[in-house]
């Protein structure tokens, strides 16, 4: 894929979180299915803090050429999300051990200042990896090392995972978006 073209994909997905902020109510917003399932307020603050203290920091970090090396291999897991590109459609539970707190949601105005920003921020990154070499590449722990594109690639690849999450929150709380 084309940086224009990742760019575009990430584009139409953070819109597509944006636009589904209008079709919910607070109280939904916060709903939980179970204790143990997130509500849509924190698959936004997770798909926020990812993508902003994650993907895009190591997008940066990749055009800065720090905290990394220059060159690095994919592992599989990596080489297969780019074969498919997307995350496996399966539901992924991470091992007690390794898991930090639930995610605290905020507002829905809260999301559309953060979304739009994020994606401000992602467009811009964007247009500078088309000017990458892609040689400088900074070390994901599920998928190899990574270059300023791959990065990026890899962000939107997260944020369309979490769509499947979104619509059964969507489906549970009985919401259509006709």
């Amino acid at each position: 894929m084309t940086a224009t073209e990742i760019k575009e994909k990430f584009t139409a997905t953070m819109q597509h979180y944006l636009s589904a902020l209008d079709g919910y109510t607070d109280k939904q917003f916060v709903a939980k299915p179970s204790e143990h399932e997130w509500s849509l307020g924190q698959i936004y603050e997770h798909l926020y803090n990812a993508n902003t203290y994650f993907f895009q920091a190591n997008v940066k970090r990749c055009l800065e050429q720090r905290k990394g090396q220059e060159g690095g291999e994919i592992n599989d897991n990596g080489r297969n999300i780019f074969k498919y590109n997307s995350f496996p459609p399966i539901k992924v539970k991470v091992p007690e051990a390794l898991r930090g707190p639930d995610p605290v949601a905020r507002t829905r105005d809260d999301y559309r200042l953060s979304f739009q920003e994020s994606l401000q921020n992602g467009q811009a990154l964007a247009d500078a990896i088309g000017q990458d070499t892609g040689v400088y590449k900074t070390l994901n722990p599920t998928f190899g090392w990574l270059s300023a594109g791959e990065w990026f690639r890899v962000g939107e690849m997260h944020a369309r995972h979490h769509l499947r999450q979104q619509k059964e929150r969507e489906e549970w709380l009985e919401i259509s978006h006709s």
